[in-house]
């Protein structure tokens, strides 16, 4: 199981091609975040694999990303991610609010039927006993 505690060993540290780690190191700082996360997701948990194939969730999981290292997060500390995440739960929260609709209250128009009132519908007989029934 993935475990984002766990410390890599230097086998999973070192690049495939340890021949060449300059050209390696020189790389990994050109690949974009999209390239990251493609090449991360794979070590994830299948809870979390299978919510990352949902493109939008993709998107908006690549946009925090984004964010979080354009304010100067590493990615590598547990610790920096949650205390940004932290510092903006409201602003997140907001913006994932914003792609739900909100629910609105019917509002009736017309008058209000009693129960003891004529049905609207023309038959003669007292609302609770026609309509009103159902």
């Amino acid at each position: 199981m993935w475990n984002p505690f766990k410390k890599k060993t230097a086998e999973e540290q070192a690049p495939a091609n340890a021949a060449a780690p300059e050209t390696a190191k020189s790389s990994a700082k050109k690949e974009s975040i999209e390239e990251r996360i493609e090449r991360e997701i794979d070590s994830l948990p299948g809870m979390i694999k299978n919510k990352l194939k949902d493109p939008q969730i993709k998107q908006r999981f690549i946009d925090i990303a984004k964010r979080m290292e354009k304010d100067g997060v590493d990615f590598k500390s547990i610790r920096q991610m949650k205390k940004w995440m932290k510092a903006h739960e409201t602003e997140l929260k907001a913006e994932q609010a914003g792609g739900v609709p909100k629910v609105e209250t019917v509002v009736h128009e017309g008058p209000k039927i009693g129960r003891n009132d004529p049905c609207p519908c023309g038959s003669g007989k007292k609302y609770k006993q026609c309509c009103g029934k159902k």
